[in-house]
């Protein structure tokens, strides 16, 4: 063959070629059933009948499992998302890359879903005869306009979240956080960089905040010692795939004032229970998303007691924030009964009335308020 014939041949040479050696590569290698970059469980080989075959089901989710088993796929993932940054689609994957290396959800398109749950939250403050209470977190593209690309869509929180308390009424005590994060971020860190969750310090302001309302004197900044996590990747940077990006760093902050053993956990998902002496579960941190260190994560029901404390007891109807959170919390409230709806079917007013709780807070960030469905069952 001639040397001319062999350059215009080439093309397809190379191309057959990697078709050939990544159809060996995908036989050889072994299936992984979980990618650790993107925190996920990968397709299983789907089930073939005739149900399956005639209704495109298979080839649906066989195009699935190929492209989850794709030898190399973490590196051709991650290729793409470059490729679209550098194109100029920022944001394509649902994640804006921000400065100092920030990522950023795209801001929630609250419809009417979040009036629906204001009407529910206001139905349930009416009917409570104890006090009710409620913040809403803003989104860190928000809060930390100032790091945001050029190109992103506008962040309308402060519009949500007023139109959100406007349709409360009187019968329950809103929380606005939204100043106190807007001053605080100036010179605090109040987001991960690589996750949407707040920080530890991210919660602390929000707690000195409630205090004010709620009643009760918060411990200052130096009442903690802070242990420092290393090597946080979170949900934020598993969608983006730009693996370029450094981690973070976790905080897990410990009164100083509290005994060694005066906290017990009781986590509950029906018929599973779970114990621990800690708000810390510290063998998260081995897994490859750590922040479930803080109370061990989402469950339906979880009740923290700290014997340090005389009394009191609150209910906490929340998201996954409130983890963070309600280990400042219980400095002042001896028992805490986490609630979380979308795993707990029963009356919230029915526990509250079982556990003669003294208050409710409900705490959720307006990303996850906006799509909630499970308020009803409030009460």
């Amino acid at each position: 063959m001639k040397v001319k014939n062999v350059f215009k041949y080439l093309p397809t040479i190379i191309f057959c070629g990697f078709i050939f050696v990544m159809m060996v590569l995908w036989v050889a290698l072994p299936k992984e059933n979980y990618s650790p970059q993107e925190k996920r469980t990968l397709a299983d080989f789907p089930e073939l009948n005739a149900e399956t075959l005639f209704n495109g089901d298979f080839q649906k989710n066989l195009d699935t499992y190929l492209s989850d088993h794709m030898p190399g796929r973490n590196f051709f993932v991650g290729l793409n998302a470059d490729y679209d940054l550098l194109s100029g689609r920022n944001g394509s994957k649902g994640i804006y890359l921000g400065q100092d290396g920030y990522l950023f959800p795209k801001p929630t398109k609250a419809d009417e879903n979040l009036l629906k749950n204001a009407q529910y939250v206001k139905e349930y403050a009416d009917s409570s005869d104890i006090p009710v209470y409620m913040t809403v977190v803003p989104s860190s593209g928000y809060v930390n306009s100032d790091k945001l690309p050029w190109n992103h869509e506008e962040y309308k929180d402060d519009c949500w979240i007023d139109t959100f308390r406007d349709k409360l009424g009187k019968n329950i005590r809103f929380i606005d956080v939204k100043e106190t994060f807007l001053q605080e971020a100036d010179s605090k860190q109040l987001y991960y960089k690589t996750d949407h969750h707040w920080t530890s310090q991210g919660a602390f302001e929000c707690y000195r905040t409630l205090g004010k309302t709620m009643g009760y004197e918060p411990l200052s900044e130096q009442d903690f010692d802070k242990e420092t996590i290393e090597d946080f990747y979170g949900t934020s940077y598993a969608k983006a795939a730009l693996w370029f990006l450094m981690p973070d760093s976790m905080e897990l902050w410990s009164s100083r004032k509290q005994s060694k053993d005066a906290v017990k956990v009781e986590i509950k998902d029906g018929s599973d229970s779970k114990t621990g002496e800690s708000y810390f579960f510290r063998d998260q941190l081995e897994n490859d998303d750590k922040y479930p260190v803080f109370l061990d994560g989402n469950h339906s029901l979880v009740k923290i007691t700290n014997t340090d404390v005389k009394d009191g007891t609150l209910i906490v109807i929340k998201d996954s924030y409130a983890h963070t959170i309600v280990p400042f919390l219980s400095q002042h409230y001896r028992n805490i009964i986490m609630v979380d709806l979308r795993y707990y079917k029963k009356e919230v007013s029915a526990l509250a009335e079982q556990e003669k709780a003294d208050a409710v807070l409900l705490l959720y960030s307006l990303d996850n308020l906006s799509a909630d469905t499970n308020l009803s069952y409030l009460f």
